[in-house]
């Protein structure tokens, strides 16, 4: 099985799920980029800004303008044996992410 998963196209981010790993291909963070086996996955999380998550219950912020300062903090944290992975996803699909969240939880191989 070999799916790639596409997050965002520019920067690009590219997930790709293979048979024993998964690789990362990160124009953000350079660091992140790399192929990582499904034995050293720990655990994955999708965490949502807050200003983010406490906006999308109030309709009316929805019409006034972001200030300047805010930085969108949602990231895919993933949690491997030797290191942690923090991928920044502005201007990402978040449905995908979610997606991709579930499908590497699916395939740690739990100790």
């Amino acid at each position: 099985m070999n799916e790639t998963i596409t997050l965002r196209n520019n920067p690009k981010l590219d997930i790709r799920l293979q048979k024993d790993m998964f690789e990362i291909v990160d124009q953000i963070t350079p660091t992140n980029n790399g192929s990582y086996a499904y034995g050293s996955l720990k655990s994955v999380q999708l965490n949502k800004g807050w200003l983010l998550s406490l906006l999308s219950y109030i309709p009316f912020f929805w019409t006034v303008p972001f200030e300047p300062g805010f930085r969108n903090r949602t990231n895919l944290n993933i949690k491997l044996a030797e290191k942690t992975l923090k991928i920044w996803l502005v201007g990402s699909d978040m449905d995908k992410a979610a997606s991709v969240r579930q499908e590497l939880n699916q395939k740690k191989i739990c100790p």
